[in-house]
């Protein structure tokens, strides 16, 4: 996704917005081989989905979001950084599995060439909370924190949260 050139000012911008999260601990980077390898100079990394020939470099390198899921508990990330998001057709699915291995109060920050105001969308239909936008050249950096609220009903449509009354029926007030 990001070309050899343009990579310091990315990491830079995702090394700020992990510290603005306190997202201290191990983080997974999914879908780019460089950042994954920049980031994991300082930080505990795991790759995920990356090229066949990428994840040769990478001894660490698990093959698909689903086998990361399978290889470690819900909700122990520290942090998540993926690519194009916001080009992914299925993205609420994705996010929503993203979401699931990161702690409560973790990061999920997207990365992707411009469509800023589509990042924004995405991240808050996805119930992120404290969102924040850097921009390093034609790079948009979106981050947010995950919060596990409880179970709560989803509206398929846009992807946002619905309300949960817990009001008795009859309680008098309609």
């Amino acid at each position: 996704m990001l070309d050899g050139l343009f990579v310091t000012p990315a990491v830079t911008a995702i090394i700020e917005a992990l510290g603005t999260a306190n997202a201290d601990g191990r983080i997974a980077v999914i879908g780019d081989a460089k950042l994954a390898t920049a980031l994991g100079a300082s930080r505990d990394v795991i790759p995920v989905a990356l090229s066949a020939r990428a994840a040769k470099k990478l001894p660490n390198a698990v093959p698909s979001i689903d086998a990361l899921a399978a290889t470690i508990e819900p909700a122990s990330l520290a942090g998540i950084v993926a690519t194009d998001v916001t080009t992914d057709d299925a993205w609420l699915a994705t996010l929503r599995s993203y979401a699931s291995l990161v702690r409560d109060g973790g990061a999920l920050i997207f990365v992707d060439k411009g469509h800023a105001p589509e990042a924004s969308r995405r991240a808050l239909c996805a119930g992120l909370t404290e969102l924040e936008q850097r921009h390093a050249g034609r790079t948009v950096v979106t981050s947010g924190l995950v919060t596990h609220l409880g179970t709560v009903s989803t509206n398929s449509t846009i992807g946002a949260q619905a309300p949960v009354s817990t009001a008795p029926e009859g309680d008098g007030l309609h």
